[in-house]
């Protein structure tokens, strides 16, 4: 009677048979190692039948499912402590272990607010801030650039920026739409694996980004994850501090979106009239960003990532916050390019100046940048207790 309830119903059991043949098919890494060079063969009773061939990983799998499923997750705790030995040692080798495991505690608790800046980007053929300027400048070549020339051999950035923007405001607006707008060729390269996509996994609520372009904002929507709200540049009259407080997944654009020209921050002008009192250098707290920065820099532990951090407005802001002693500050963490051993007095200055502001950097070697990709895969890997954090045996 049963043998008949199979046979008539083969159809069913042939497509439950391959799915389950799909989930054995997908291990074929651990299928392999489990098997080694081992093959099992049953005699036939038919007679002249070659013998039944099978391998052992077939036989656990379909005799034995639950058993099959505990060895593969054992090969899988395996080869993720393996996938993160060389970047465990690492740490641990720098001497930067004990700031990693705050940073690993921070995001844990889910306090942590990743600020990402145009080193990200560049990674998708975005230009950095300087590159911008000098291709700016190359487009207004039959302007004198005299002026623009001196600030930009001074490093004085803003007024580069500025002398450029006076020249030809909509030759400079219309660069940043060109440059940073999202093409389908950009776009099929951040839905790959990398640091935008790693990010999906590491921040639940604020993110805070430099950047014009959209390649956050698409990844979080590829992943199911997008955000409630988002507060471009000086943009007014939104409820962003208060989906911030709750909790809410959003996400603050510093400097404009590409989408909105009357969100652009990027010349001096605009620096100041965003964040400073009319007329004055002193910062207006009253103003959208600088109440937003200042609500996240004592409310989350930020985690720069692609940000050169050097002494801009938005470091001043969190200096003035610091210098006024009127908040208890987190600890903020910062995946910085190291600086060469030549430099060491400036790398000192420079520690030095992001301590005083309670952000600790993590340094990696000049060019590096696999290691920030390692980093945050073995945090996530650590939060989601797949791996411990702590050094391994040779």
């Amino acid at each position: 009677m049963q043998n008949k309830i199979v046979k008539d119903n083969e159809h069913v059991i042939g497509k439950v048979e391959n799915v389950l043949k799909t989930a054995y098919d997908s291990n074929d890494s651990f299928n392999k190692l489990f098997d080694g060079e081992q093959e099992i063969e049953i005699n036939s009773r038919i007679p002249e039948r070659d013998p039944y061939t099978f391998t052992p990983s077939e036989i656990l799998f379909w005799v034995e499912r639950v058993s099959y499923y505990d060895e593969h997750e054992n090969f899988e705790n395996e080869e993720i402590q393996q996938k993160h030995k060389g970047i465990i040692g690492w740490l641990y080798d720098t001497d930067q272990n004990t700031v990693f495991e705050g940073l690993i505690d921070a995001i844990r608790r889910k306090r942590i607010a990743p600020f990402v800046g145009a080193g990200i980007s560049k990674a998708y053929n975005y230009p950095l801030w300087v590159e911008a300027l000098e291709q700016i400048k190359a487009n207004l070549q039959d302007l004198d650039m005299t002026e623009v020339n001196n600030f930009l051999e001074l490093r004085l950035y803003l007024n580069a920026a500025q002398q450029l923007y006076v020249n030809d405001p909509q030759q400079f607006n219309y660069y940043i739409k060109k440059k940073f707008e999202l093409t389908e060729e950009k776009r099929k390269e951040i839905i790959k694996d990398g640091i935008p996509k790693l990010l999906t996994k590491i921040s639940t609520g604020a993110i805070i980004t430099t950047n014009y372009d959209k390649i956050i904002e698409t990844v979080f929507e590829i992943e199911r994850k997008p955000f409630h709200d988002s507060m471009h540049g000086v943009q007014q009259k939104n409820q962003f501090v208060k989906k911030l407080i709750k909790g809410d997944r959003c996400i603050l654009k510093l400097h404009g979106d590409v989408e909105y020209e009357d969100t652009y921050i990027f010349c001096k002008d605009q620096y100041d009239d965003a964040y400073c009192e009319v007329g004055s250098d002193r910062f207006d707290f009253k103003k959208p960003l600088p109440k937003t920065l200042r609500q996240i820099f004592i409310s989350h532990s930020l985690l720069f990532l692609g940000c050169s951090l050097v002494q801009d407005k938005t470091l001043d802001l969190f200096k003035s916050i610091t210098d006024d002693k009127q908040f208890e500050i987190p600890d903020h963490y910062a995946i910085m390019e190291n600086i060469e051993p030549k430099n060491a007095r400036i790398k000192r200055e420079t520690e030095n100046r992001l301590l005083k502001l309670n952000i600790k950097p993590i340094w990696y070697n000049k060019g590096d940048y696999s290691k920030i990709q390692e980093m945050l895969s073995l945090v996530i890997d650590v939060v989601d207790k797949k791996v411990e954090f702590k050094k391994m045996k040779s």
